[in-house]
């Protein structure tokens, strides 16, 4: 079975490997293939020969066989008798549907150096990098300048020195030294390269970190040789990453304690972590989610907005709120809102979907007592004129009883068709008055414009005759239909009409006007009544604000509020003495 490291090698055909090995061992120069995951795939003979040994080195880490300089174009390879200096040519190579990458390694002049050569003594001090040779016994055969001032050893000859001896002359990195000693005694009995993290003291107090690369070299026969010691500097990224992870310990505990519920999704939606707290508001455990998209769990009616607020959010960086419902484990659904931001990469591509979650069961339960409160409060008003409106078929009924008690010769038959007239006249405005005031369960669908106005117009219309007010409508005959909760549509309609009626205290009249613009239906009311101040405009919809002696605030703040669930608006416009315009935009 292959090792995770080499799934990039693997996945090429035998046969097109084969194929590729084939050729490169037929090129002059030395070359290595490199998969996409920067293993080595495949070396020709040429590098075999420049190596001088047969170890297999598919599968290893690219750069634990060539260390490249800064420009790319040269590089050191590491071999058995020590470094070695080649010019770097490279491009890609399509292998399987995935682009390998090939080096043509160039020997240079002068290769394989004696670390007695001043010119690499030279070069290697130069090098802002660790750089050691030891022989078989673990004596310091050399040790670059960098080394010398690490230590605190300027000038110091370090040629025959263990590290046990350097531990006696500066015990202050005793425990450096020791290190070493055990790592070093490591990689022998390993025979291979190792890679491995050290850290070395500072006098402030601080730790310098290196990752070093430790080469173990050995004779013919198999003895111990010498070891080669290359390590470069990685305290700032080391301290970097430590506080990366110590960040990310911070914000899981704060994510894991907190009373909302912390979420990321990938990009499709996906739920990625979820935090604790979503055992107290779904009665589900975090690794019920992980791996699930939220669509799993998420209202029918509320899919449409949640899918469209995905795709903003993966357009690029954004942030936003929704309102939606999910399933509890026990089985009912729990009003929850979330605040969504995207976040993105360098480039600009968003990687991730940070969600925070709170419950809001309790005040979707306020909002909905306020509703019901301010359909109370129409209710209420319009007793008086209901009244009227309904003594008028009693009477009549109470005189055809009262004529039938007294005239026995009356045929009763000929006044049923009138009664059972009056007795549908009651029954259809109590119906209205019942439907307006009972609590309905809420039910998005589709609703006809010009069936709503006509409701209001006849549920508005005894009290807007006792207040000498005539209510006009003129609506375009080819309306669409919208999707939305007809009670609150009527609700808003009424408290809009109702205020209007109630601006005019001299009577006039209320036109009704619907049409259609863009993707938009338009349903303005415009009244003849004694118009807004700007001042008073700025608060309409405020709770509790109110310009009417007996009014409790509640109706345009609700109005709004259920406009806004409708994906609309609620717009006003008027003019001290010139009335009142009220738009209801809403989309098709």
């Amino acid at each position: 079975m292959a090792k995770k490291g080499e799934t990039g090698i693997v996945e090429a055909n035998k046969k097109d490997m084969k194929y590729i090995q084939d050729f490169i061992d037929q090129l002059s120069e030395a070359v290595v293939l490199v998969s996409p995951n920067m293993k080595i795939a495949a070396v020709n003979q040429h590098f075999r020969k420049l190596r001088k040994d047969e170890v297999s080195f598919v599968g290893k880490a690219v750069d634990e066989i060539i260390l490249r300089h800064k420009d790319r174009k040269e590089g050191t390879l590491l071999t058995e008798k020590g470094f070695l200096s080649v010019k770097i040519s490279e491009g890609l190579l399509p292998v399987e549907g995935a682009f390998f990458q090939y080096l043509i390694l160039k020997e240079q002049p002068a290769i394989v150096h004696s670390c007695q050569e001043p010119l690499l003594k030279t070069l290697m001090d130069i090098v802002p990098d660790f750089i050691g040779i030891k022989d078989g016994d673990g004596r310091f055969l050399f040790a670059n300048k960098f080394v010398s001032e690490l230590f605190e050893l300027e000038g110091f000859d370090f040629t025959g020195k263990t590290d046990a001896d350097l531990a006696e002359v500066k015990p202050y990195f005793n425990d450096v030294f020791q290190y070493c000693i055990k790592t070093d005694e490591q990689v022998w009995q390993a025979k291979e390269i190792v890679r491995c993290e050290e850290f070395v003291p500072a006098r402030d107090g601080s730790t310098r970190f290196f990752d070093v690369y430790k080469i173990p070299v050995f004779n013919p026969e198999g003895s111990r040789k010498n070891l080669l010691i290359f390590g470069r500097e990685v305290t700032e990224k080391i301290k970097s990453r430590l506080l990366l992870e110590e960040s990310e310990a911070r914000y899981r505990l704060l994510a894991e304690n907190a009373m909302d519920m912390i979420t990321t999704h990938s990009k499709d939606g996906t739920y990625t972590y979820v935090s604790p707290a979503c055992e107290t508001l779904l009665g589900r455990k975090a690794q019920d989610l992980i791996g699930q998209t939220v669509y799993l769990i998420l209202h029918p009616d509320d899919e449409g907005a949640a899918r469209k607020i995905h795709e903003k959010l993966i357009e690029g960086p954004c942030t936003s709120t929704i309102q939606f419902r999910l399933l509890h484990k026990e089985g009912h659904y729990v009003w929850l809102e979330t605040s969504c931001k995207s976040i993105c990469d360098d480039t600009g591509n968003v990687v991730e979907i940070i969600g925070v979650t709170r419950d809001i069961s309790e005040r979707k339960k306020s909002e909905e007592m306020l509703r019901q409160s301010d359909k109370l409060s129409i209710v209420g008003q319009l007793a008086a004129s209901v009244a009227h409106e309904i003594r008028n078929p009693l009477t009549s009924l109470k005189g055809f009883i009262q004529l039938f008690q007294e005239c026995n010769e009356i045929d009763a038959a000929n006044y049923y068709g009138i009664m059972h007239k009056e007795l549908n006249r009651i029954d259809q405005i109590m119906g209205q008055l019942l439907l307006l005031a009972k609590p309905q369960m809420k039910s998005y669908k589709k609703i006809s414009i010009h069936e709503l106005v006509q409701f209001v117009e006849t549920l508005l219309q005894p009290e807007a005759l006792a207040q000498h007010v005539e209510i006009r409508s003129d609506l375009c005959e080819k309306i669409p239909h919208v999707k939305a909760e007809e009670n609150e549509l009527k609700q808003v309609l009424i408290n809009v009409v109702k205020n209007a009626m109630d601006s005019m205290e001299k009577g006039g009249t209320i036109s009704i006007k619907g049409k259609q613009v863009d993707d938009a239906i338009h349903l303005t009311i415009k009244d003849q009544g004694c118009g807004i101040s700007p001042d008073h405009l700025a608060r309409l919809g405020e709770p509790f604000y109110t310009t009417k002696e007996k009014g409790t605030g509640l109706g345009l703040m609700v109005s709004s509020k259920i406009m806004k669930e409708h994906k609309g608006e609620l717009k006003f416009h008027s003019e001290k003495g010139k009335g009142t315009t009220v738009s209801l935009i809403l989309p098709v």
